[in-house]
């Protein structure tokens, strides 16, 4: 068994819902070693890579679970606060692969991220234990300056506005890269460790979570904006015990409410710190861990399903999904697990030879990023691919 393989079993051994101390723990234990090398190790990778494993309820779910079943004929949104949305749709026709070129040297890169236009592309090689960010253009590789021993790019917006993760030695801290130069944006006084990644909306707005380093499980978290072009952060008046993943161009900032280290609600909340409670079904806690438009996307424990908010009519639509949505788009596409849910219906990503599509997330106009891996078990990195569907 290897390390990430070893790291997995750990947490489908934790009870779910899965307290952020718990997972903080085992994946801040495992990260030089196993978390860095998530992109040769297929579906499980796929999952870690999200990096919600930092503060999220168990992302890994158990072999053979599945949520309930639904009533067919439904689309996203169609279904009230409580109700589940289907996943017996016709199957769509599946996507069109195509193979995204490598920067010279780069031999392991996957991709993170896309754009909303899909022209911005984003992602990773790892050289050892550290990554080293590629940043496509119109299908064209370009590797980003390395302001650091290890550095992480996780998202990007219409602009071509990137930002990421540093490290380096005992030093971490969010990067924006925009115009061929990489700015460092600071956190307030004193020193924090931000997780588990920075999102981006169109305006350049970042947001992230941070903790006083030393802590864990998101002690005395706060959530931090940096507004466009600013490199000094503030902290949003959000209730204690608030994460936020993403941020919607609109401002709006979709996560979770934690207690005691454990994912109490769902929640959306503006800038000035109202906030609106994401629908559950009864018996069941959800968190938010992805939003664009009118969508968020997130997991409900403990039937460890994929969960699809409106966020203008509060609706839920439950989909069936080996473990929860961590990407959508406008349309209310989902990708959940390595897979891709329109409509509710999982979507085939073909990839030539044998192999497996692995989604990572999508655009507006339904450009799908991902890696493509050796069919069977098979856990190597056969490389970044997208999927026009």
């Amino acid at each position: 068994m290897n390390d990430e393989q070893e790291l997995r079993e750990r947490l489908r051994a934790i009870e779910v819902p899965a307290s952020r101390i718990e997972i903080d723990g085992l994946v801040r234990a495992g990260r030089r070693r196993a978390f860095r090398r998530r992109s040769v190790a297929g579906a499980g990778g796929v999952a870690l890579a999200t990096a919600l494993l930092l503060t999220a309820p168990s992302v890994l779910t158990t072999a053979g679970t599945r949520p309930d079943a639904a009533p067919a004929g439904a689309s996203p949104g169609a279904t009230g606060p409580t109700g589940a949305g289907t996943t017996a749709a016709a199957a769509p026709a599946p996507c069109q692969p195509s193979e995204l070129p490598l920067p010279a040297g780069m031999r392991n890169v996957t991709a993170a991220g896309v754009d909303p236009t899909g022209r911005y592309v984003v992602g990773n090689d790892v050289v050892g234990q550290d990554f080293r960010p590629v940043l496509w253009t119109d299908g064209k590789p370009q590797a980003l300056p390395v302001p650091g021993r290890s550095v992480e790019v996780t998202a990007v917006n219409a602009a071509g506005v990137a930002v990421g993760l540093v490290q380096d030695g005992r030093q971490e801290y969010v990067f924006r890269y925009q115009h061929g130069a990489s700015t460092r944006l600071r956190t307030p006084p004193g020193n924090w460790h931000v997780y588990p990644r920075p999102a981006i909306n169109a305006a350049g707005d970042v947001v992230i979570n941070a903790e006083p380093s030393g802590n864990s499980g998101g002690e005395d978290s706060v959530v931090l904006l940096w507004r466009a072009g600013a490199t000094q952060a503030v902290k949003l008046p959000l209730p204690a015990g608030a994460n936020a993943f993403d941020i919607t161009d609109d401002g709006t900032v979709v996560g979770a409410l934690y207690r005691d280290g454990v994912a109490s609600a769902a929640y959306a909340w503006d800038q000035q710190g109202k906030g609106r409670k994401l629908a559950a079904p009864a018996g069941e806690t959800a968190a938010g861990y992805a939003a664009q438009g009118d969508w968020a996307t997130g997991g409900l424990w403990p039937s460890r399903s994929a969960a699809l908010w409106n966020l203008r009519t509060g609706a839920l639509t439950r989909l069936t999904a080996d473990g929860p949505g961590d990407a959508v788009n406008t349309s209310g596409w989902v990708v959940a697990a390595g897979v891709l849910l329109r409509d509710g219906a999982a979507v085939e990503l073909r990839v030539p030879g044998g192999r497996t599509g692995l989604a990572v997330a999508v655009s507006d106009t339904g450009l799908v990023v991902g890696l493509a891996r050796p069919g069977g078990d098979g856990a190597e990195n056969a490389g970044p691919r997208v999927w026009r569907c």
